[in-house]
């Protein structure tokens, strides 16, 4: 029997060299065959294995040997519908765990299990410690794929089993190596960038050790993902162009879709949206089962959608619709995409049929994301039934899910859709009304892109403000706008922001007259829908909060006063009457549209939210969007709890209400007397 050198073999499979039974003569002999017809050696190798393994898997006495070759080639590959056909059937321990590393890439939670379920009933603690790994090694992918707190238990099983069986880091090899990349994602996902970058340095020293460089690449992913939670997007993409290159080397073509949806995530992360659908379409090209491809699918179709091309747009959807049905993954967010194509191509009844269907599978499912994907279709059907205050208050509901979850898209898409919302509602009612609370979503926009960094996105909120502005006729607010973004646009090299701010002074400073064909700015708002973060939210330290105050616009005196901290003293009375009188002189001065809404000085932020009968006022050390919110939601519930301006008619009972609503908004922490 010919065994086969390091040299003649791959070293992605040098650890399955010494496995006698093995046809190594034949597979050299083929290799050899398919090399003087002019094909690649790594790709010689990698389709005789896997055709060898294809025919082992039909035959009714079966070695494990050559499925579990023929097993790492396909993965090596990305060969993932040739990897399940080979691995089915088979009751072999090794087999069934490289099956998990298929299933949990395919998000198919039920086959985990079920192969779980088998791996579990064929190892006891008398198994040999690298069943007892492989056993573990599936569990942490069945919990991971379920985003489920027993992930927990099953990492600390894993590292427990690896710190008792050091050998055992290398057999079984690829199944270690995996489930350290899956490991390192979720401690990415959950914020734990320090983490999750000294796992993959575990991981990429193994790598480089065996020079497997299909993990090699995996690990540039995990180190591409790691650099966008910090927000250093441009290292992002030298580790995504890297996993590009390796995976053409090995034709690794589930490498390079991944290199290429990363890369479109980081274009639409920039709002380059044109870009970001043709890294997607290469990504579904290389794409070869039904459930991979729906993803890119989905943002091809939402990001056409929201660039106006709709026929793009319907032929994506319609695909990814029938993939949805027949594998029934659970990407709902393609109906809602769907109901919103519906609606902006005038098939308004047709979209409500589909409403209802995301609806019924939304009340079975626990996923925000799809709770959220339901809401925005109804929004926008609210929204086009001229339902102005139901629609608002969908997406008002995204919002929430998007702060209480850390969704950043769900944030930034909500609060788009707010301002868009009542930018429409203005061109229907001429209400200013309207305008200022449009003008109040797009400074939320701002103040996220700041917090986070996101200057593209800070640049195209900036910008469809100063639109706002000028349409308001605020011009000198409308060009302190326009030049920020320009300087933005400078700073990042963006010549499409670049073009669109000179354009926006030109026009405020009357050197270029109006457009006929300019869209207006409810579609402008569109594109900026289409940014998709590349990372999850940073986490932004709470600034200290001292006193929250009510004051009554009518009178301008305080009706309510809650102090967070008691070592600051500070006189209501004096600050409403310096409120009272900035917010006239503002008024008089922008009118509604430039509502004042925060003033700094000396280490104090004064922020501001107005109500039909009241100004709700809360003074911190600085401004932040988390607090900015919840100032908003104090102010919409206390109306409901102080209907009556008149002090007098309201009682010790109700103001104890709005100290316990202040209390869970703001969760103060109460002070024991004792």
């Amino acid at each position: 029997m010919h065994v086969l050198t390091g040299q003649e073999v791959p070293p992605e499979f040098i650890h399955m060299r010494t496995r006698s039974t093995l046809p190594w003569g034949e597979i050299s002999k083929d290799v050899q065959a398919r090399m003087n017809e002019g094909q690649d050696y790594f790709a010689s190798f990698t389709d005789i294995v896997i055709d060898l393994a294809t025919k082992e898997c039909m035959k009714e006495d079966q070695s494990d040997d050559i499925i579990v070759l023929g097993l790492q080639a396909c993965l090596t590959r990305g060969r993932l519908a040739e990897a399940l056909f080979i691995s089915t059937g088979s009751h072999s321990i090794e087999v069934l765990s490289l099956r998990c590393i298929v299933l949990f890439t395919l998000s198919d939670t039920a086959g985990l299990q079920e192969a779980l379920n088998e791996i579990t009933a064929g190892v006891s603690e008398e198994s040999p410690p690298s069943d007892q790994v492989r056993l573990s090694t599936a569990k942490v992918l069945l919990a991971a794929a379920e985003r489920d707190t027993s992930v927990i238990v099953a990492v600390m099983e894993f590292d427990n089993l690896l710190e008792t069986y050091p050998e055992q880091v290398e057999e079984p090899l690829t199944e270690t190596m995996f489930t350290l990349y899956v490991v390192g994602d979720l401690l990415r996902v959950v914020g734990q960038e320090a983490r999750a970058s000294r796992i993959n340095d575990t991981l990429q020293d193994m790598a480089l050790k065996g020079n497997h460089r299909m993990f090699l690449a995996l690990s540039e992913n995990l180190r591409g993902n790691v650099c966008n939670l910090s927000g250093s997007f441009q290292e992002a993409e030298k580790h995504y162009l890297r996993v590009k290159e390796i995976s053409e080397i090995l034709s690794f073509k589930l490498g390079l879709a991944i290199a290429y949806n990363n890369l479109g995530t980081l274009r639409a992360n920039t709002l380059k949206l044109e870009d970001a659908v043709e890294f997607f379409k290469k990504a579904y090209e290389l794409m070869d089962t039904d459930v991979t491809k729906t993803a890119p699918l989905a943002n091809m179709g939402e990001i056409s959608l929201l660039l106006g091309n709709y026929d793009d747009a319907e032929e994506y959807l319609d695909e990814a619709i029938k993939i949805e049905e027949k594998t029934e993954s659970g990407t709902l967010e393609v109906y809602a995409w769907y109901v919103i194509l519906l609606i902006r191509t005038n098939r308004v009844n047709e979209a409500k049929k589909y409403i209802k269907l995301v609806k019924d599978r939304v009340e079975t499912s626990e996923k925000p994301l799809h709770k959220a994907a339901y809401l925005l279709a109804k929004g926008v059907y609210d929204t086009s039934k001229k339902k102005w205050k139901l629609a608002i208050k969908a997406f008002e509901e995204v919002v929430k899910i998007g702060r209480e979850k850390s969704l950043f898209e769900l944030l930034v898409r909500g609060e788009m859709n707010l301002a868009q919302t009542h930018m429409q509602a203005y061109q229907d009612e001429a209400d200013e009304e309207e305008l200022k609370k449009a003008v109040h979503h797009l400074d939320d926009l701002i103040q996220i892109a700041k917090e986070q960094g996101l200057q593209h996105l800070y640049a195209e909120a900036l910008l469809l403000r100063s639109d706002i502005f000028r349409l308001a006729g605020k011009n000198m607010e409308a060009k302190s706008d326009a030049e920020r973004a320009l300087s933005v646009a400078n700073y990042v090299e963006d010549t499409r922001l670049q073009d669109q701010s000179n354009h926006q002074l030109d026009l405020i400073a009357g050197r270029t007259p109006e457009p006929v064909t300019e869209p207006d700015i409810s579609e402008k708002m569109q594109r900026v829908a289409g940014f998709k973060p590349a990372g999850t939210l940073k986490p932004i330290p709470r600034p200290d909060i001292h006193v929250l105050i009510t004051l009554c616009k009518e009178s301008g005196l305080s009706e309510y006063v809650y102090h967070f901290n008691s070592e600051i003293e500070m006189d209501s009375g004096l600050i409403g009457g310096f409120i009272s009188a900035i917010t006239t002189f503002s008024n008089e001065v922008m009118g509604k549209i430039g509502m004042l809404r925060s003033i700094n000085h000396e280490g104090f932020t004064l922020m501001m939210e107005h109500t039909d009968t009241r100004i709700v006022t809360l003074i911190a050390q600085q401004e932040s969007f988390d607090i900015r919110y919840l100032l908003r939601e104090f102010a919409n519930q206390v109306e409901e709890l102080l209907p009556e301006v008149q002090l007098e008619r309201i009682t010790e009972t109700t103001f104890s209400k709005v100290d316990e609503l202040v209390i869970e908004l703001f969760s103060v922490q109460e002070v024991d007397p004792n």
